[in-house]
């Protein structure tokens, strides 16, 4: 495995619905300009989703959320940051239940997923996606992790046009 430099995209957004839609619009297309396999874009977008959905859910303050991409050469990170420092809670659901599954779905398309706080009073929550064709090997981590994830150091010099 090549250890290259990975692919950075650093989004903020309003903290509305309507964001979400452009967040997950805004992933496909990072993704296809990364020439990213269609299994990994559809997987990042629901992620995203859920994500996105629950930042604006949380009070995303008058800064918005933010989105965060980085495609290394075997997951993406997708980060998603918003200004309330409660902790992602897994809700659970009954089978009539409407909503109340995004995270057991970040879980489930996620190797790995967690959160960290951010000062002075946020918090990031975010996921790894493998990027090989089929690696949905389950994992032993913890539903919520709160380590921090391996963070890209700096964004790549190439750019999709």
């Amino acid at each position: 495995m090549s250890r290259s430099r990975p692919r950075l995209s650093l989004l903020t957004l309003d903290s509305t619905p309507e964001s979400v839609a452009g967040a997950r619009r805004h992933t496909v297309l990072v993704l296809h300009c990364w020439h990213a396999r269609d299994g990994l874009s559809d997987a990042a977008r629901l992620v995203v989703s859920e994500l996105a959905t629950n930042a604006v859910r949380a009070r995303g303050g008058p800064s918005g959320f933010t989105l965060s991409l980085a495609l290394r050469d075997d997951h993406l990170l997708v980060q998603v940051g918003d200004q309330d420092p409660r902790p992602p809670r897994p809700r659970e659901t009954g089978p009539d239940a409407t909503g109340g599954r995004g995270l057991h779905l970040v879980d489930e398309l996620s190797s790995r997923w967690g959160y960290y706080r951010t000062p002075p009073n946020g918090k990031v929550v975010w996921a790894e996606l493998p990027t090989g064709p089929e690696d949905t090997t389950p994992t032993t981590t913890p539903l919520i992790d709160a380590r921090q994830p391996r963070v890209p150091i700096s964004p790549p010099a190439d750019r999709c046009h």
